[in-house]
Formats: structure tokens, C-alpha cells, sequence
């Protein structure tokens, strides 16, 4: 019978799973901020799919989920964007550039960090798989879900996180 070794992250690993937690942390907080004001500024302005879009074969309708605001035409991109950085500012969120979405930032930031993280796990015998980074994003979802339940209890509590950003 052949012994398994108790598996023992390295101190790179244990820090990119904070990294993936605090940024999932991060992006929960500002994600249902977000998605208020964009969902309360289309409502309010009930925008329709530009003529573009209805010209190709789309259906004619009013845009009210964030995820379709790609089929606003420019003028109304222009007015939707314009309020959604005032309402960003006014909820004191904070991006690099005037012109970055708070929550697309965020997601950037837990992706990134999910890479790192991946990359990282690579280096593990018998998870080299990982390293060349193709699989689907489900299978994805999975890795990461599983790398982070595996690194978890490596992991410092959220006080001890924080403490090393201080």
C-alpha cells in the first residue's frame, strides 16, 4: 500500500489564496452597490437596444439588466455611463480612472488573483496540469473552488489578513 504525504502549501500559495479571498470579499461588497444604481438609472431612463442592434434581427426592447448595457446606442451610453460615475461617486467608490466601473474592477482584481493562483498551485507535483491554464470556465470554477477549499485552512482569519495591509 502506498503512503500519501500530507499535502503542505507553500507560503506563496497560502498568501495568493488570501489574495483570492479578499478580492471575492471585495467584489461582494461592491457588486449589489453597483448593480442598484445601474439598475435604478436604466429603469428610471428606460432605454431601448439601439437601432443597430434591432436592425441585425434583435428583438426591440427596453434595456434593464445591466449585462445588455453593451446594446445602448452611443447617446444613451453616454448618459447612462455619466450617471453611473456620479453615482459611483457619491457611494465613495474608489477606481484608478474616472472611467473604470467599480464592480468591472473589482471582478479584474478576483480574476487576477485567481490566476496567480492557479499559476501557482501549477508548481505542485502532480497539479502541473494546472499551470497551462486550459480548461473551460466551468472546470475553472471548480479548480479554483477546490484550490481555496484546500489552502482554506492554511489561511490567516480576516483580522490577520487585514493586519499585513495595514
Amino acid at each position: 500500500m502506498q503512503k500519501t504525504k500530507q499535502f503542505k502549501p507553500t507560503e506563496d500559495q497560502i498568501r495568493l489564496a488570501e489574495a483570492v479571498f479578499t478580492a471575492m470579499a471585495h467584489e461582494q461588497i461592491v457588486r449589489p452597490i453597483v448593480e442598484v444604481y445601474e439598475t435604478a438609472i436604466l429603469s428610471k431612463h428606460q432605454f431601448r437596444i439601439a437601432k443597430e442592434w434591432v436592425e441585425q434581427g434583435m428583438a426591440d426592447r427596453i434595456i434593464l439588466d445591466r449585462k445588455d448595457s453593451f446594446l445602448l446606442s452611443q447617446d444613451d451610453a453616454k448618459v447612462f455611463f455619466a450617471e453611473c460615475f456620479a453615482a459611483r461617486d457619491a457611494a465613495n467608490l474608489k477606481v484608478s480612472n474616472p472611467e473604470f466601473c467599480p464592480l468591472c474592477v473589482a471582478e479584474h482584481l478576483r480574476i487576477d488573483a485567481e490566476n496567480a493562483l492557479i499559476k501557482a498551485m501549477g508548481t505542485t507535483p502532480g497539479l502541473q496540469a494546472l499551470a497551462s491554464g486550459s480548461m473551460t470556465l466551468e472546470m475553472r470554477s471548480q479548480v479554483i473552488d477546490l484550490i481555496l477549499k484546500l489552502l482554506a485552512p492554511f489561511c490567516g482569519d480576516a483580522q490577520e489578513i487585514l493586519q499585513r495591509y495595514r
